[in-house]
């Protein structure tokens, strides 16, 4: 009953402050949450315990769809990390420049990035995730490096690269690689209108709806 009484509290109080709590009760989620706390001490992952959680939830949904994985935006490798942990046998290839976000456009905000942020070394990466089979990785633009993966089918796409050319770039090469079924979601989708906009921009004629998930990600679900 006070456990009770005291999550109330807390919960209203958070509720004050536009913030929630979640509970995971079950073994699996508690297990799952406690390898995100383990990332998240030992590797710069932007996204939060909640995003994470829904980045591992659409990582083991997608496993009946047939196809590679893909992540652009791989920065220090913690959401990579989280892939490679429960993709099974598939092959993940992780795009990044390694040397920070590229140039900004007028659609992205410069109060909120800018060009270099975000930089990591790839040997540190590859390093970090040496333990994982079947992972690829490619240094450089992706519109300069994608053609290295041109004649795969994709069965989960993760997108975190926050600027508009970018995010445009990607939906333009993945969208028609995607196997029916396959999953494309998204860090930032909320809080950077470069993403936001390249994603509303690319969807305007397509069948799929974007899905708003809590925190920043969206995801779509090829039809």
């Amino acid at each position: 009953m006070l456990k009770s009484i005291i999550l109330k509290f807390i919960n209203f109080t958070l509720l004050k402050k536009n913030s929630i709590i979640i509970n995971y009760n079950n073994s699996n989620q508690k297990k799952v949450m406690s390898f995100i706390k383990n990332i998240k001490s030992e590797n710069d992952m932007a996204l939060s315990f909640n995003e994470a959680y829904q980045l591992y939830m659409t990582v083991k949904n997608s496993h009946k769809v047939s196809g590679v994985i893909a992540e652009v935006g791989t920065y220090k490798g913690g959401s990579s990390k989280i892939i490679c942990e429960y993709k099974g046998f598939k092959d993940l290839h992780l795009f990044d420049t390694f040397e920070g976000l590229p140039e900004l456009t007028d659609k992205d905000n410069p109060n909120h990035f800018k060009k270099g942020q975000y930089p990591a070394l790839l040997e540190d990466v590859k390093r970090y995730l040496k333990s994982y089979e079947n992972v690829y990785f490619y240094k450089g633009l992706f519109n300069d490096r994608k053609m290295m993966i041109n004649y795969e089918r994709f069965s989960l796409v993760h997108l975190d690269v926050d600027l508009y050319e970018s995010t445009k770039e990607c939906l333009e090469f993945f969208y028609d690689k995607m196997n029916k079924g396959g999953i494309i979601i998204s860090h930032d989708y909320n809080s950077t209108k470069g993403v936001k906009k390249a994603f509303d921009d690319f969807f305007i004629d397509k069948p799929e709806p974007i899905i708003e998930l809590s925190g920043s990600q969206c995801l779509i679900v090829k039809i």
